[in-house]
């Protein structure tokens, strides 16, 4: 591992290398220093380490410590001697005493002494300055509910608390803080700057009045913090039909709803989405008349006026400049948005973001501009991991792997987790296109289902990951066959390119070689968009809509993971992704024709 991170130490900054590896890698961060220290500590003693079995914390203490002792202790395990953790210490200790004089010595325990009395005696100190705090906002909340308004007085005697507070508080956090204008929102510093003005304020009497924002300033240096109220549903959250108000969106690069459709299934409602192709956005416009779509270069627009209206920004930025079967430009790509996507969350400051894109961007030509991009969002604020989500573990029939970059504001970083995988849910593509495969009355349609319904499949590993077929990634209009789209058919039982434009019929099946081709409205359903989802345009921009989207399974799976981050709610999975609308599907049945043998199931409808 240290002579990876060594290798990727040559190629970008040691800044960027340890932002990647942290977002990419997920290695922790107090594991970073001494992967990147080994290559100048103990690179050549490799083999000592192995032959010592010596542990990571072990050679964690050895990269921190001193070349003497560093020295001692490999000179130690060469000769077979196990070394733990105190042991490094210990010499560590002993090296030091032994190159000080008996003043030196002396000197060094009697600071030893004072810094632990000093440690301890401002433990206590904040301890009981946490303790009147806690019991200052008490009051103040106290005074607050019999006023029964939005504001009450303060009272003589509060302002004189609040004057031997602000003594206390100073003689911890210092009598200057900066102003508040200058300060992130909600950071640590301000809302210990925000607790020195409330309580200066209080005091002096230039408050007379008090609300909940002054009691929740003060409550942040009362070492707790409360909310006027517990909003978290009683249950896990199961149906969004009893949500009485729902988290904000502003979603980028909307392209045809996939996302914006799954997002709006796990409860989210839409500020805007932006979408810069005329097509795409006439498709949000028809299927979501109610929505304010934004037909705009993302490049041009000023997100500014979004600044405290989202909880989350999202967007499914375009993928074509990393994607493994394009042109492979990466940042040189004059369609990536990527670091617009990183102007969008300094502009907007929304509690969160998600951005989706191909796995092709965690390719190792790419890991500067990865770094560079996680940099950058750590200087905004924001807390990034980078995790894979595919759609084929959420009842889509489709092995469609992505990559998801999701941020949280380091000031309010919830605990997030990805959503939990469904293989209960796993579908086949025979029994997906079925009826559109029948549609123009093929006879093979029912040897093509079973055997689409029988073939196993397998990860790229080679492990074998159940049974049923799935489609390959969905991707864009491709006008004709790519080199190797014939054996590529034969293999998966349907063929990609170009798009078909009719189901096929017998006449079609008589050719020699033939293999079913996908319509758009195929493709739409293996993409997870519901039937009655109208797209706008021809064949081939429909083609590119469809390819381009997010899976609204996925999109409605990263949704409740997002919202139960954000609103700490537990989400009851089973019942949230039972079906697209997290209702239980049924069939409803026409009433029975006079002739028996004619009845048959009418349409998949969604129940209350």
């Amino acid at each position: 591992m240290a002579a990876e991170v060594e290798k990727l130490m040559d190629v970008v900054p040691m800044s960027e290398a340890k932002a990647f590896l942290k977002a990419r890698c997920n290695v922790p961060a107090v594991e970073l220093s001494t992967y990147v220290g080994f290559a100048t500590t103990l690179k050549g003693s490799e083999e000592v380490l192995r032959k010592t079995r010596a542990s990571f914390p072990v050679m964690k203490a050895l990269v921190s410590a001193d070349g003497d002792a560093r020295r001692e202790i490999l000179e130690r395990m060469e000769i077979g001697a196990q070394i733990d953790t105190k042991d490094v210490a210990s010499i560590r200790r002993r090296l030091a005493a032994a190159k000080l004089t008996a003043a030196e010595a002396l000197t060094a325990e009697n600071k030893r002494i004072v810094a632990a009395a000093a440690r301890k005696r401002v433990k206590q100190a904040v301890s009981g300055f946490e303790a009147k705090m806690s019991a200052f906002s008490d009051e103040l909340r106290l005074h607050f509910r019999k006023g029964q308004g939005d504001r009450v007085v303060v009272q003589a005697g509060l302002r004189h608390q609040a004057g031997r507070l602000l003594e206390e508080f100073e003689s911890l956090f210092g009598r200057d803080q900066p102003p508040l204008a200058s300060l992130r929102h909600m950071s640590p510093q301000y809302r210990i700057a925000h607790a020195h003005k409330m309580l200066g304020d209080i005091a002096a009497g230039r408050l007379s009045e008090i609300g909940p924002v002054q009691t929740s300033a003060l409550q942040a240096v009362a070492g707790r913090a409360r909310v006027s109220g517990d909003f978290r549903p009683k249950k896990p959250l199961a149906d969004l039909a009893s949500l009485s108000f729902r988290p904000r969106v502003l979603e980028l690069c909307a392209g045809a709803g996939g996302l914006a459709l799954g997002l709006e299934r796990a409860g989210f409602e839409h500020v805007a989405l932006i979408e810069f192709n005329k097509n795409a956005a006439a498709t949000l416009r028809k299927n979501r008349p109610d929505w304010n779509v934004v037909e705009e270069d993302v490049r041009k627009v000023d997100f500014t006026g979004y600044r405290n209206r989202v909880d989350l920004l999202a967007g499914g930025l375009p993928c074509t400049p990393f994607t493994t079967v394009g042109e492979k430009k990466g940042k040189r790509d004059e369609n990536d948005l990527l670091m617009e996507g990183v102007r969008a969350v300094r502009e907007v400051e929304p509690k969160a973001f998600v951005f989706e894109n191909v796995e092709g961007l965690l390719h190792a030509r790419h890991s500067d501009y990865v770094a560079t991009l996680l940099r950058k969002l750590s200087n905004a604020g924001y807390q990034t991991e980078i995790h894979r989500i595919n759609t084929r573990d959420y009842g889509v029939a489709q092995d469609r792997s992505r990559i998801m970059i999701i941020g949280f504001r380091k000031d309010s970083a919830g605990i997030f987790r990805m959503p939990p995988r469904f293989p209960e849910m796993a579908r086949n593509m025979g029994d997906v296109l079925a009826d559109l495969m029948g549609a123009n009355g093929w006879g093979g349609v029912g040897d093509w289902v079973r055997t689409m319904r029988e073939r196993p499949e397998f990860d790229r590993s080679g492990e074998q990951i159940g049974v049923g077929a799935l489609s390959d990634t969905i991707r864009g209009y491709q006008g004709s066959a790519q080199q190797g789209e014939a054996r590529r058919a034969l293999k998966n039982g349907v063929s990609y390119a170009p798009p078909a434009k009719a189901a096929p019929t017998n006449e079609e099946a008589s050719k020699e070689g033939f293999v079913p081709g996908l319509t758009n409205r195929m493709r739409a359903r293996l993409q997870d968009f519901p039937d009655d989802w109208e797209f706008v345009g021809g064949l081939g921009s429909v083609a590119d809509q469809i390819g381009n989207a997010v899976a609204p399974a996925v999109g409605r799976a990263m949704g409740l993971a997002l919202v139960s981050a954000l609103k700490k709610w537990e989400i009851d999975w089973k019942a949230m992704m039972v079906s697209p609308n997290g209702r239980v599907r049924r069939w409803i049945v026409s009433p029975p024709p006079i002739m028996p043998e004619m009845a048959y199931p009418s349409e998949f409808e969604d129940a209350d």
